[in-house]
């Protein structure tokens, strides 16, 4: 009795915290709706087993880092081109998840982030090991702006607003994200639930937000209040799939089902170890070249690597040594998929 006596403070203050936090979530929610197979009414979840707290901290104590360069000099690539008519398809590979995409007149800029640190300052956050492969001022005019999620290193507000001053575009992310748009002075916003489809207007192009295997959270104590996924873009110049940040799922069959004929494929092949932790988070090389496959994608492209130190348990090229190996174990011609120099762009076949 008296140990109780003794323990009912501190049960009180534990009690007083986890109420502290739970009304600054609900009072800072950044989506309110009714409850799915993917959002519970407070977070959104994967439909396939991820990850839990306790493997976090187990991987973060694991961690064994290798050294990467300090600094990478990339070689100067020809400036993008104005845009492309219908029919056409470029992509122009900028740097870790920000890719080009020219289709039917239309500029497409995904996940763009030119800061030198992907965090929530300037002085905090991983810190980029090479240039942008294409500068900010000479990008084309922008049309839209899909967001694949909300960290850092996808959503870059500091990159949005500097874009913003030269060029008049939409944004297409997932539900929740509005919120976090809207208070940096964003106005053109199309929130987006997984399935969902736009058409726009001038161009006929569709865009539908797909299911990814992933997760959100721009802070340590509330997470998955965004949604995460990819985008397929379907138009007169065929269908593209920008599948975001991911690891390999059963979704992956969902897609094949819904959609077909993919001219282009643009998939994560970077930061993907420790294995078992992130292969419920990131592709690897040979999960890419998989879904590659799976979807008859006729010309892929990798991304998503040897840009920001984030967690470097890989060499800053294991990557590119891992998907040679891929496409060889799976019988894929090495010119099916790209992994495109910073800044180079290319025209997809037909």
């Amino acid at each position: 009795m008296l140990l109780l006596t003794k323990l009912i403070p501190k049960i009180i203050v534990v009690l007083l915290v986890i109420l502290f936090f739970q009304v600054i979530e609900d009072c800072s929610a950044l989506y309110k709706g009714p409850s799915s197979d993917h959002f519970d009414g407070r977070r959104f979840f994967n439909k396939e087993p991820g990850h839990t707290l306790i493997d976090t901290l187990k991987w973060l104590w694991e961690m064994e880092t290798v050294e990467w360069p300090e600094w990478v000099d990339d070689p100067e690539q020809p400036l993008p081109v104005p845009g492309v008519g219908t029919g056409s398809l470029r992509v122009t590979f900028i740097n870790h998840s920000t890719v080009l995409i020219q289709i039917d007149s239309l500029n497409i800029l995904t996940d763009p982030i030119w800061s030198f640190r992907a965090g929530p300052f300037r002085w905090a956050g991983s810190k980029r090991v090479r240039a942008p492969g294409v500068k900010m001022s000479d990008l084309p005019k922008i049309d839209i702006i899909i967001i694949s999620h909300d960290h850092y290193d996808h959503l870059d507000i500091s990159t949005l607003k500097k874009l913003k001053k030269s060029h008049d575009f939409s944004i297409f992310a997932g539900l929740g994200i509005r919120k976090i748009l809207r208070s940096n002075g964003f106005t053109k916003i199309i929130e987006m639930d997984w399935w969902q489809k736009y058409t726009h207007e001038q161009s006929r192009v569709n865009i539908t937000f797909v299911p990814s295997l992933h997760n959100s959270g721009r802070n340590l104590f509330f997470g998955n209040r965004t949604l995460w996924g990819g985008f397929v873009i379907q138009g007169s110049s065929g269908n593209v799939y920008f599948a975001g940040d991911t690891a390999y799922g059963q979704f992956l069959h969902q897609i094949k089902r819904k959609f077909n004929n993919f001219r282009l494929a643009i998939f994560p092949v970077g930061n993907y170890e420790k294995r078992w932790y992130m292969k419920s988070q990131h592709m690897n090389p040979d999960d890419a070249v998989r879904a590659h496959k799976l979807l008859k994608v006729k010309q892929s492209v990798g991304i998503h690597f040897s840009t920001f130190v984030e967690h470097p348990e890989q060499t800053i090229d294991a990557h590119e040594k891992d998907l040679l190996r891929a496409l060889k174990k799976h019988h894929v011609s090495e010119s099916k998929f790209w992994l495109l120099k910073f800044g180079e762009g290319r025209d997809v076949p037909k």
